[in-house]
């Protein structure tokens, strides 16, 4: 329990640990999701958690797993963790309610890890994400967001042009027909998508060239770390798809890719974005070496790599950063921030 000399309820030894830590995840009810494809990017939300609270307990912290649902209150103020990991990305399978649980966590006192209510806000709208990029000066596709799959084309779009999904990340929705090469393709796909998701399609000008997926650290310095993401396949254009992303994941394969220029672009979006300790970035560059950042990701896919496939910790483990220590860093940055912030409090 907290007290007075140790408001927090840390382990003051030889580092700043928290005595409990609580891991909450997605609920993933089938009934939840519109589609089989978002429910596949939750299913098996428990099992993921218990995977990272396995790594929790070897750090000698007591955790327990928690799902993200209406009994997440009642439960958390009986286990009065320290801290909680929020690994949820959707509630009732809709991601533009996620950020309920950071304001749940906010009203309880319980520092948390991964981005606030204002980051996870914006995440549920790339086109937004995209404007604030735009004006800070980090590169984004010409792009038009679209409400229905009839609304008039910007004429000054160059094809092939590639559709996406406003409000998802993951990949939902992707496959190697999103590149269109003209309008008879584009408002056929556009169609499609809005019929089966029911939300705004971000239009981008599909830019032809590496795909670069970009993990970033954050604490005292934030640590930037960059691969070329190959699909696994010998396809034109070399989009990461759903069905490469989720169902054929052991295909995909990495190589380091290091530049200053992108470091410094991935801090600034980070920032720019108000995001929280850790997120993942997707890039395209062209044959000229000009990035485009495709899809910011805060609290992306978060397991260990070894059992859970999760490419931001596989980016970290290529460059020699394991998991325990990825885990003893957020831990590390969430409670120092928690404790500067604790006489606000009361």
């Amino acid at each position: 329990m907290p007290s007075d000399e140790d408001p927090l309820g840390l382990v003051q030894e030889n580092s700043f640990f928290p005595r409990k830590i609580a891991i909450l995840y997605s609920d993933d009810r089938r009934e939840y999701f519109r589609t089989e494809e978002e429910y596949l990017t939750e299913a098996g939300s428990r099992e993921y958690a218990e995977h990272v609270a396995v790594y929790v307990r070897k750090l000698g912290i007591e955790s327990e797993v928690f799902v993200g649902n209406e009994t997440l209150a009642e439960k958390l103020a009986k286990y009065e963790p320290s801290m909680a990991f929020n690994l949820v990305d959707t509630v009732r399978g809709e991601p533009a309610l996620a950020p309920a649980v950071p304001g749940l966590l906010e009203l309880l006192h319980i520092p948390y890890t991964g981005t606030g209510i204002f980051g996870l806000s914006l995440s549920a709208n790339k086109y937004v994400m995209y404007q604030l990029m735009r004006t800070n000066g980090i590169p984004v596709p010409s792009h038009q967001l679209f409400t229905t799959a009839s609304d008039m084309i910007d004429p000054a779009l160059r094809y092939p042009l590639f559709p996406k999904l406003n409000s998802e990340h993951s990949s939902v929705g992707v496959a190697e027909n999103n590149v269109c090469e003209n309008e008879r393709e584009l408002r056929a796909k556009m169609k499609e998508m809005f019929e089966m998701y029911r939300q705004p399609i971000l239009v981008d000008e599909f830019i032809s060239g590496k795909e670069l997926t970009i993990s970033i650290l954050d604490g005292v310095n934030k640590k930037v770390y960059a691969v070329e993401r190959y699909s696994g396949d010998d396809s034109e254009h070399n989009i990461v798809t759903f069905d490469k992303k989720w169902v054929n994941f052991l295909d995909m394969s990495y190589s380091k890719f290091e530049d200053d220029d992108l470091r410094d672009y991935t801090k600034e979006a980070f920032d720019v974005l108000k995001m929280s300790d850790y997120a993942r970035f997707d890039v395209r560059m062209d044959g000229a070496g000009r990035y485009y950042f495709i899809d910011p990701n805060p609290n992306p896919y978060f397991g260990p790599p070894k059992e859970t496939h999760a490419s931001y910790t596989i980016v970290l483990d290529m460059y020699g950063v394991e998991f325990k220590e990825v885990l003893k860093r957020m831990i590390q940055n969430t409670a120092r921030d928690a404790k500067i912030t604790s006489s606000l409090w009361g």
